[in-house]
């Protein structure tokens, strides 16, 4: 497996705060449990927890629990699909949470696994450039962790979502202790504190405003009364590339440049005492930003975003496994209650792709899209591509698949229901130059495939996603055959 640079060790002050979190977690959880307990989770009564002695109360979705010298650890936990918000996000919140004025352990966790890290090769620059250790060493990533995330709901306190607000089934168990996300809120944990679920164009926004906050408050306290310049230049470049440039910025983003560009070694002030950031989600009250941030910030984002295109080494199912959000839904179906679906998302149109497949051949990709989601176990895969036609307007394409056959859940006949349903909430979604693709070789696409193409910029994955999620959860499979011979397993793997 291809892994760029060499193996280095992180050398700044962040890297090894990181590097250290990762293994005290990872020793506790494994060889002291009873040490593992002794992490006392302990935060003004304003933040997460409000705490009478050693006596803990605390509001969970399913009610309120009573915990009496009981302990554990906090996991910050990013998206499945690893990109740089959802690991930038984490780490932030990690790092506030354990330098709050009375600490909360807390380590962030990759849900995605080492072998898949070199898919994303702007997190390994943004990495580089925060003097982090080479090929994401300073940082946990899924498959290290000791125990199953199935099995881990009773030895830690909770999990804190970011850039995402609904956790996968694996950890379907455990509590939700906090959400800090910038997607649609689907109302899980209801109860988490904090709860901030905004759209924004980088989830790191948020994350930054919470942590400025409580920095600024003193509720927080950094080393030397100084956060990391390698923490905040990174939330920075993430801020950067999610907005492209600042140009998508919404109010919230721009009031986290400046609070964090006021901090960084960046701003010619960063030495001068700050007073508190004044924050306001209206527009007006939030300062200018100046030609020299603006400036730095889309310099910020033409560097890693060349980074991300730098795909040309990843054949397709690389393409496919490195942007890939999926999970367990429940229907309304009572012969099939639950689907695994997923969304991959590339910038590399639908035609390289099938160049780069051995033969070049439409129907090799879809051979290798569905062995790769066999392999998974997904029901139903929706692939997205954005890229620049060659007159270079940005274009947009949706492959739908939904599978069905031996080893799959679905009987042909659900999968012919399910694909009709989910076709029709693609086609009726309000996008409207939405037109078919057709095949280079003029051919029909086999059954219970669709692919289609726009240029509508706003039909990103965040639009399309809830629009099929909800057609599928509410899909009944009433004008299924009764007398299909397949029985639905309630046993599921869950997509990573």
């Amino acid at each position: 497996m291809p892994m760029p640079g060499k193996n280095e060790s992180g050398h700044g002050h962040f890297s090894k705060w990181s590097r250290q979190t990762k293994k005290q977690f990872l020793h506790d959880l494994s060889y002291a449990p009873a040490k593992a307990q002794d992490w006392v989770i302990v935060m003004g009564r304003s933040l997460f927890f409000r705490v009478v002695a050693r006596a803990l109360s605390y509001s969970a979705p399913s009610g309120v629990r009573e915990l009496t010298n009981v302990c554990f650890a906090v996991g910050a936990i990013g998206n499945e699909a690893g990109d740089l918000d959802s690991m930038v996000s984490a780490l932030a919140v990690s790092y506030t949470m354990m330098h709050l004025k009375k600490p909360v352990k807390a380590v962030a966790l990759l849900q995605t696994e080492q072998d898949a890290l070199y898919l994303r090769p702007e997190n390994s620059l943004a990495l580089h450039k925060a003097r982090m250790a080479s090929h994401h060493r300073d940082l946990l990533t899924i498959d290290e962790l000791p125990i199953k995330p199935q099995d881990m709901w009773h030895r830690i306190k909770g999990i804190a979502l970011v850039d995402h607000n609904v956790p996968t089934s694996v950890w379907g168990n455990t509590t939700v202790v906090s959400i800090i996300d910038h997607h649609t809120d689907r109302g899980v944990a209801p109860h988490a504190s904090p709860r901030i679920v905004e759209v924004t164009a980088s989830c790191t926004s948020l994350v930054a405003k919470w942590m400025l906050d409580l920095f600024d408050s003193g509720k927080a306290q950094a080393k030397n009364d100084h956060l990391p310049h390698e923490l905040i230049e990174i939330m920075l470049r993430t801020i950067a590339i999610d907005s492209s440039g600042l140009k998508k910025a919404t109010p919230v983003d721009e009031e986290a440049t400046l609070g964090l560009w006021a901090k960084s070694k960046w701003s010619k002030h960063h030495f001068e005492p700050l007073e508190p950031f004044v924050r306001s989600q209206a527009a007006g009250d939030v300062k200018e930003i100046d030609e020299e941030i603006k400036n730095r910030m889309k310099a910020i984002d033409d560097e890693l975003s060349q980074a991300k295109k730098n795909l040309t080494g990843l054949d397709v199912r690389a393409l496919l496994r490195r942007d890939w959000k999926g999970g367990v839904l429940t229907t309304k179906s009572e012969k099939y209650p639950h689907l695994s679906l997923g969304f991959a998302s590339a910038p590399v149109s639908l035609a390289e792709q099938i160049e780069r497949t051995p033969e070049g051949s439409p129907q090799e990709w879809f051979a290798i899209e569905r062995a790769w989601t066999a392999e998974i176990g997904a029901d139903v895969s929706v692939c997205l591509t954005s890229f620049e036609n060659e007159k270079g307007k940005k274009t947009r394409e949706l492959a739908l698949v939904v599978a069905h056959g031996f080893g799959k859940r679905l009987h042909e006949h659900a999968a012919d229901s399910l694909f009709q349903t989910l076709k029709k909430s693609i086609e009726n979604a309000g996008v409207e130059d939405l037109q078919v693709w057709e095949r280079p070789d003029g051919k029909p696409l086999l059954p219970r495939r669709a692919v289609y193409r726009h240029h509508d910029s706003t039909a990103s994955r965040k639009m399309w996603r809830p629009v099929i999620e909800k057609a599928a959860m509410e899909w009944t499979g009433d004008d299924v055959d009764d007398d299909d011979p397949y029985q639905r397993r309630h046993k599921h793997h869950d997509l990573l």
